[in-house]
């Protein structure tokens, strides 16, 4: 039987053990239950964003084409009047000049127009990704029972095991009808 004395050595013993047994849990459980995962990535791995990525490509490579074009085109009037300066009556020269000045501000503007072209047809497609990618955050973090999911792209990690790394699973639930 153990006396007074006894029940309480006990006590001082195996209390702080115990309590730092549950700290350990605890630590680990809140471990287990944090990921982190990188929208910029998961976009890049989903089949939106490589179908996104690629009428990108196309949509640039055309509009660089047709800005490379025009720009050759700006060269040989500018060319063709430095060539014929020389025989051009002044009023001519004027006109001509004044048709290199117009096609140059066309050639601004379309770039210009290609540039914001291209940021709005980005922009559309990462708000259609964005759209899902919300739901899909939501349920692949119910599904893992995390108490915290951070944001890769945000800056806010110094440092995270690769193996707290969700983004491939929330990029297949994306892609998930």
């Amino acid at each position: 039987m153990l006396t007074r004395f006894g029940i309480a050595a006990l006590l001082f013993v195996t209390v702080p053990h115990a309590a730092a047994a549950q700290a350990a849990l605890t630590v680990s459980d809140a471990t287990s239950r944090m990921a982190y995962f990188s929208p910029q990535r998961a976009f890049a791995l989903s089949a939106d964003g490589k179908a996104a990525q690629a009428k990108l490509s196309t949509l640039e490579a055309e509009r660089t084409r047709e800005i490379t074009a025009r720009t050759a085109k700006l060269k040989e009037l500018q060319d063709a009047l430095r060539k014929s300066e020389g025989v051009l009556a002044e009023p001519a020269r004027a006109q001509r000049e004044l048709e290199i000045q117009r096609f140059e501000i066309d050639v601004k503007r379309f770039v210009e127009d290609a540039q914001a072209e291209f940021m709005g047809v980005q922009r559309n497609f990462e708000e259609a990704f964005f759209a899902k990618l919300r739901p899909a955050i939501a349920s692949v973090a119910r599904e893992r029972k995390l108490a915290f999911l951070f944001n890769e792209d945000a800056g806010l990690l110094a440092w995270a095991d690769p193996a707290l790394d969700i983004t491939p699973d929330i990029a297949r639930r994306v892609d998930q009808p």
